[in-house]
């Protein structure tokens, strides 16, 4: 007989029960209460009845494993078989126990008061004595019953048998895709979705790093010498200091560095050491660049450079790079996921429950309150900062749903007459695979557990009972699927017979 187990959470109630056992597909349906629940639940005898009657409508065969001293005393009054282990249900009949009825008191005899009795007993006439040979036959007859009575309740109570049997075992795993849907409100185990729902916080974070760009900044101006040629036939002083230049658009200048005088004659030269104005490299000249006076002596006065300048040079130093804002904010933002990841945890408003979990994969920054960046892109300092205030987003997802959805194709993979052990159901989340634009989450599970043949101990009592212990083993193999023979003990160990009572034999799987 095909048997399902329910297995029950502690925020479980009579609607979400009912709910769940209108998925039932077997005869016989077996309610797993939590074991230490930190609330009781079903606590009302109103909560089994209803229970109840939805197994009845499903025309399954109901029975409850629980330690709940008040949920054990509604389930003997309504009649419900209640067990403390799954092991035991499969080693005990399916009975259901009949409620016990007390007599009202105004239904129960009053006691006849002293008077009456001694009235009554006046009224009443005495029978006659029986006679010797009445009693003897009587006494015989009486003693012959008795002699039955006592042989059949030897031959019902004496025999005692255990019999252990070990049904064909294997395991079955699943593995499937889920995909966690915010806008579904329920779970789709045929295209295996399930709810889920967005969460968000609001975070914020900084950091620190070094600039790793080069900019070579000028240290060392060129020099060289400027040839003056008299144009006048007077004597011409040359300041030192005076500025000359290139005659480019963005001209190179410099300047003289000691005083010098031109012979009163047109054409008379000097020759008069420089130097540029600005350090770098644009300040090694070819020769003859120079050609232009700045000031009143440019009248007065022609200037060359007869060789190249030299010296002007760079030195490099650390600057910020673009390279080095993107680092940044990628680092920023990899905190401010891990701030929020770690705040949606024991965020009151959100209230994460214990069986919710947030793939990391699904959060996102989806508004950025402010972003400020301390130094500039091309700017020559050794660091540079940046902080964010940002709203995170993500999705939590109840494994309960997702273990729903595998369990549920871990049954069709068992076929009619088999069971699953649901102390070895074993379920792991496997890697995200993908998140779409509407928050949709897909993601692998996998689902394993062991499946045995499906032994209704109520049948094998049924079949062996009465027979000779030398054909048991035979009937049982030939009814049931088995991976060995069936070990077979009775009591009195040289009984030939099986118990007539099926309550003498126990049955066992192993």
């Amino acid at each position: 007989m095909k048997e399902q187990i329910i297995l029950l959470e502690e925020h479980d109630d009579v609607d979400s029960i009912r709910e769940k056992l209108g998925w039932v597909r077997a005869a016989r349906v077996l309610l797993l209460f939590p074991s230490v629940p930190r609330q009781q639940i079903i606590q009302r005898k109103l909560d089994l009845v209803l229970i109840q009657r939805e197994a009845a409508r499903q025309q399954a065969q109901l029975a409850l494993v629980t330690h709940d001293p008040v949920i054990k005393e509604h389930a003997a009054e309504l009649g419900l078989p209640c067990f403390p282990t799954v092991e035991a249900s499969h080693r005990r009949y399916w009975e259901a126990v009949q409620t016990q009825r007390s007599i009202e008191r105004e239904e129960q005899p009053v006691k006849l008061s002293q008077e009456l009795a001694e009235v009554g007993s006046r009224l009443t006439s005495q029978p006659e004595p029986l006679s010797p040979e009445t009693r003897r036959l009587i006494v015989t007859a009486f003693a012959a019953l008795s002699m039955l009575v006592l042989g059949v309740a030897f031959v019902l109570l004496l025999p005692r048998a255990q019999i252990q049997i070990a049904p064909t075992s294997n395991q079955v795993s699943v593995t499937s895709k889920i995909t966690a849907d915010p806008a579904s409100m329920e779970v789709d185990t045929v295209r295996n979705i399930i709810p889920a729902r967005v969460i968000g916080v609001e975070v914020e974070a900084a950091a620190t790093a070094d600039s790793t760009g080069v900019t070579q900044i000028p240290s060392e101006k060129a020099t060289g010498s400027a040839l003056f040629t008299n144009l006048i036939p007077d004597q011409v002083t040359i300041p030192q200091g005076t500025t000359i230049r290139t005659s480019a658009a963005e001209p190179i200048r410099f300047v003289t560095l000691a005083e010098a005088t031109l012979p009163g004659q047109i054409g008379e030269v000097v020759e008069v050491p420089i130097e540029a104005v600005e350090p770098g490299f644009q300040s090694n000249l070819p020769s003859n660049r120079i050609i232009e006076v700045e000031g009143p002596l440019a009248a007065q006065v022609a200037v060359t450079n007869p060789d190249s300048t030299r010296g002007g040079d760079t030195v490099e130093v650390p600057s910020i790079s673009e390279a080095d804002h993107e680092r940044l904010r990628a680092i920023v933002l990899q905190q401010l996921q891990q701030r929020a990841y770690a705040e949606m945890q024991t965020d009151p408003y959100i209230d994460l429950q214990e069986t919710e979990f947030i793939p990391v994969e699904s959060l996102s920054v989806v508004l950025v309150h402010s972003e400020t960046y301390i130094g500039s892109v091309g700017q020559t300092v050794d660091t540079t900062s940046l902080s964010m205030r940002v709203t995170v987003q993500g999705v939590a997802i109840d494994e309960r749903f997702a273990r729903q959805a595998i369990y549920e194709q871990v049954i069709d993979q068992i076929g009619d007459g088999y069971q699953i052990n649901p102390d070895t159901l074993v379920f792991r989340l496997g890697e995200v695979t993908d998140i779409s634009e509407d928050r949709q989450v897909t993601f692998v599970m996998q689902g394993a557990g062991d499946v045995s043949a499906a032994v209704d101990l109520d049948e094998v009592r049924r079949l062996v009972r009465g027979k000779p212990i030398g054909q048991v083993a035979g009937i049982l193999e030939r009814s049931f699927a088995l991976d060995r023979a069936p070990e077979i003990r009775v009591s009195p160990p040289l009984w030939p017979w099986m118990p007539l009572l099926a309550l003498r034999i126990d049955v066992r799987t192993f």
